[in-house]
This record gives C-alpha cells, sequence and structure tokens, in this order.
C-alpha cells in the first residue's frame, strides 16, 4: 500500500469537478461544526451486510511485514500468519501470461535483482523459452520482435511469470533494512536458461495470488532438493497445435489485452504447495488492492475474480456460510464470508470492481490527499470534500475508508482526524487507516494520547472497552477510538497493544454498527509470539 502519485486525467478531472466546487467549500469555515451538519450518505442495508462479514478491529499485515522480511514474499506471509494477523495485504499486478501477481510495485527494480538478471531489454532467453514449448525459431524471433515494440523495461506487464521466478526477490531488503536481515531471505543462485527449459531462483519469489492464498490456507511452496520451487507450465489447450502468431491474433481478437499480453500459458498451481509443517492452525484472509488500470489488462478485476473462484476463495461462487472469526485461540477469519477484502485508490478501479463483484465483497476505498490533487486523491480536505468521496465509495460498492495516518517514519498526510474519523462513523462504513508502525501511532488513534482526552465526537467515537485478564493499561477504559482495524506493518507490534487494551479476547466490545450488540472476540489469540523466534521456526 503505497500512494502511486498520477497526474489528474480527463476522467478524473471531471470526477472531481462533480464532487464540489470552490464556491461550495467557502460556505464552510469549521470543520469541527461542518462534520456533524454536512450531509453523509449512509450504507444502504445491502452493503450493511457485506460490512459485518469484517471482523472488528482487525490486524491487517500490511505486505505481511515491511519491516520484518521482504514485502509480499512466502517469508513475511508465512510470519505474519504464525504471529496472528487476521489479513495478509498485497497489491495486484499482471504478468505478460496474464498471471495475478500478489505484488507491490509495478516496477521490479526496487524488490528484485532484475536488472542484474535481465538488463533494460526483453529477456535474451526469450526465443529460447518459446522453443522451448514446441515453437519454430522463426515463429519465436517473430514474437520477440512484437514483444520487444511493447516492451516496458522491469515492469511487470513485459515478463512471462516463469521469468520471473529467476529473479531473487529476498537479497534487496537485506541491503536496505540491515538490522532484519538474514542469509535466508538471500537465493544462493539466480535463476537461468539452461538445457532448453527454465531454470528458477533458490530463494524468495515474486508471488502469485495463488502463492498468497496458499500461504493464508496453512501452505508453503513444494520445493526440489535445491531448494528451488516446483511450478510446471505448458501451452493451455485452447492454444495447441497454433502458431505465436495465432495466438497473438486469437488474444488480440478477443478484446481484452493489448499487443503487451500473451496470456497462453498454464501453470499448475494446484501441485505447487504442501501442508506447513511449522503451521499453527491460523486461518488469516487476504486483502488485496487493485492499482490504476492503465497498469493491468481491461479484464484485470475478472482475472482476480476468477483466480479467487479457482482456489475456492470467491464467496460469490463458493458461500461458506456463517464461520466464527476466531475459534480457540486461532485466527479464522480465512475461513469466513470475509475472507477477502478487495482495495483501490483508482477512481476507475472501484468502480471496474463493483461492476464484476456488485458490492457483494467487502471492498475498501482508500484515500489519500495531495497539493495539486492528483488522479485518484480527495480534491478539498473539507467535511464536503470527505463526504462527496464517502457517497462515490458507497455508490460504487465500497463498504470500508481507508484513510492515511501521520506520524513517522511515513509521514503521510493526515486522513483521520478525529472530524474524518467521525463522518466514516456516521456513514456506517468500517474504518482502516494506513499504515501503523508504532506504539504512538497506536496509542494516537486507539485509545490515548492522541487529538485530546475529549473531543466533539464523543457521541460516536468514545467506546466502553471493558477490562479483560490480559489488560495491563492503567487508563480509564472509556476512550475515543478513530479506527474498526488498521493495516500494520508490526503484526507483534499490533496485536500486543490491541490485546493489552481489551480490543482482542473480549466478548463484551460495543458493536459501534449495531447499536446494543456486543462484539465477542474473546475466542481471538491472545499470546503473541516472538517476532524473531517465529522467522527462525519457520527456516529464516
Amino acid at each position: 500500500m503505497f500512494k502511486n502519485l498520477v497526474r489528474v486525467g480527463l476522467l478524473s478531472a471531471v470526477v472531481l469537478a462533480t464532487f464540489t466546487s470552490c464556491e461550495e467549500e467557502q460556505q464552510f469555515t469549521n470543520e469541527k461544526l461542518d462534520a456533524k451538519r454536512v450531509e453523509v450518505q449512509v450504507l444502504n442495508d445491502n452493503l450493511a451486510k457485506v460490512r459485518d462479514y469484517v471482523p472488528l478491529y482487525a490486524v491487517i499485515a500490511h505486505r505481511g511485514s515491511t519491516f520484518w522480511a521482504p514485502e509480499e514474499t512466502e517469508a513475511s506471509w508465512r510470519w505474519a500468519r504464525e504471529m496472528g494477523a487476521d489479513y495478509l495485504e498485497s497489491d495486484v499486478q499482471c504478468t505478460k501470461d496474464g498471471i495475478v501477481l500478489a505484488n507491490h510495485d509495478e516496477n521490479l527494480k526496487r524488490t528484485t535483482n532484475i536488472e542484474n538478471v535481465f538488463s533494460e531489454n526483453v529477456p535474451a532467453s526469450r526465443v529460447d523459452f518459446y522453443m522451448s514449448l514446441g515453437f519454430t525459431r522463426a515463429d519465436a524471433e517473430a514474437q520477440y520482435g512484437r514483444d520487444m515494440a511493447a516492451f516496458r523495461p522491469f515492469y511487470t506487464l513485459s515478463y512471462y511469470y516463469a521469468e520471473l521466478l529467476m529473479l531473487d526477490a529476498g537479497s534487496w531488503f537485506n541491503e536496505s533494512s540491515l538490522e532484519q536481515s538474514r542469509p535466508t531471505f538471500k537465493a544462493t543462485e539466480n535463476g537461468r536458461f539452461e538445457n532448453g527449459h527454465i531454470v528458477y531462483s533458490n530463494g524468495l519469489y515474486i508471488s502469485a495470488i495463488q502463492d498468497q492464498i496458499a500461504y493464508a490456507e496453512g501452505k508453503r511452496l513444494v520445493r526440489d532438493a535445491n531448494g528451488r520451487r516446483l511450478l510446471t507450465y505448458k501451452v493451455k489447450d485452447e492454444y495447441q497445435g497454433m502458431t505465436l502468431q495465432q495466438i497473438y491474433d486469437a488474444i488480440k481478437a478477443k478484446g481484452e489485452y493489448n499487443a503487451k499480453y500473451m496470456d497462453f500459458i498454464e501453470y499448475d498451481f494446484a501441485n505447487a504447495y504442501e501442508a506447513d509443517p511449522e503451521d499453527t492452525g491460523n486461518r488469516p484472509g487476504i486483502y488485496v488492492e487493485f492499482k490504476e488500470s492503465w497498469l493491468n489488462p481491461g479484464n484485470m478485476e475478472q482475472r482476480v475474480y476468477d483466480a479467487l473462484a479457482e482456489c475456492g476463495w470467491n464467496i460469490i461462487t463458493n458461500d461458506p456460510g456463517e464461520q466464527p472469526f476466531y475459534r480457540n485461540g486461532k485466527v479464522n477469519v480465512g475461513n469466513t464470508r470475509g475472507r477477502v477484502i478487495l482495495q483501490t485508490f483508482s477512481f476507475d478501479a472501484l468502480r471496474r470492481a463493483n461492476d464484476i463483484f456488485k458490492g457483494r465483497i467487502p471492498m475498501c476505498y482508500l484515500l489519500w490527499i495531495s497539493e495539486p490533487a492528483y488522479a485518484t486523491d480527495i480534491a478539498y480536505d473539507t467535511p464536503t470534500g470527505y463526504a462527496a468521496f464517502i457517497k462515490w465509495a458507497q455508490d460504487n460498492g465500497a463498504h470500508i475508508i481507508g484513510p492515511a495516518i501521520s506520524g513517522a517514519p511515513n509521514n503521510y498526510p493526515e486522513m483521520n482526524a478525529p472530524w474524518q474519523a467521525y463522518m466514516i462513523r456516521r456513514a456506517g462504513m468500517i474504518n482502516h487507516p494506513y499504515s501503523f508502525d508504532s506504539w504512538a501511532q497506536m496509542c494516537k488513534y486507539m485509545g490515548y494520547y492522541n487529538y485530546g482526552w475529549e473531543t466533539e465526537f464523543d457521541d460516536l467515537l468514545r467506546l466502553e472497552i471493558p477490562a479483560t485478564p490480559y489488560c495491563t493499561s492503567s487508563y480509564p477504559n472509556s476512550v475515543p477510538v478513530y479506527m474498526d482495524g488498521f493495516f500494520t506493518n508490526r503484526t507483534e507490534m499490533s496485536l500486543r497493544y490491541m490485546i493489552e487494551n481489551g480490543f482482542r479476547g473480549n466478548a463484551q466490545l460495543p458493536n459501534p454498527f449495531l447499536a446494543g450488540q456486543k462484539y465477542d472476540n474473546s475466542q481471538a489469540n491472545v499470546i503473541v509470539p516472538d517476532a524473531v523466534a517465529t522467522l527462525e521456526r519457520l527456516g529464516y
């Protein structure tokens, strides 16, 4: 989760202009008063029903962890699962062959050694790769020419997934996070093309969404004796016997892609995983972010829908029924209707996701502000501007608002001040701020040294938190709470805060959305494993 700054396009400019105007903004001068009197659209009954699929006070492991392990890899997500996070968070990209990646950066220079392995050109082994699939040299070379014409160096959309598995997705972390570095994060062998086939690296990999789901299910990658993952691939049945030119023409005729994509390879994900011997039974959900639409093919949202369905994780096609969020001290979110949450900053991606999912899977609309406003930014950081984005979110199938928070180390703009949290609560929407890295941030937005012990918004935001045997705080248990769950890079810290302050392991929590009803997470995990010992237990 990091805001990509994209200049305002024509569509976004029109949308922003319809939200608010300068004249409207000049009518209001007091945010604290206006947050109460500006009209806010409230979730309808259908959206509220889906909202309640999501556990309250959820701990969302941002990219698994950006602090303890290389983000969005097997190491970070296995660690977050074993620590007891409720969700494993990721971003989605698309490869040249249409595989949905659970990976943040569309440009892979930061988190892999792609520059060293492939330089700035189409991989030199690309022609041999095509020939290894049974195509002639002339056919392969002609397709290589088409690949060059559409090539963007280091961008996921220009590489086949098998090629990306040649990269080392862990060694960069050791260089950028010296105190958390571990020799086991670094591959000892890069991938290569050898003896007529691709040889993968033997370290941490760029993940597919299927990988992320497998880790949430208590699995790990199947690897050979040399530590390389086992994932076979072949030409899809529908393209068997065709030339690359014919495949290219057939894919183009479908109208779902442009010249960048060649979706003709099938990977055997069904046999790519095994039971993790270090699994202790937590079953988190996943929380995936759609990026700006221009980064991915026109049917990206449908691809995610289909990938979830194939894995049995799409509740529209495979409803798990009523299930508890926690069982016997273990996370069970991954077995519930709240197992998947979708998120985006993008106007267009939100609209497109709603066209496919139709508000039937929990969706979060993320907020950011900059000066001047960019394509996906809130135009006016005022009650009317906030109300306009809340309405836009609901009208396009969102149940959750995800505002940026201030504070070190990210120092994001403040989008979750008390008046803003109040407007989200008035709308009946869940508030999932991002991203938490410190105990001070936890206290600021969830209880104690915050914006003032009493605020104008206590009528909705102050909660009575009954004590539990696990509480360690000496503060009063009546506290203003500015969130309902949160993205964190420090799952161990966030879980400890929640437990020690009564927000976890409690049968008598107030439900802010259902007046007079209690929220029971007494079966949640109340013991937080040691972060370093957990990494070592997992083999890192």
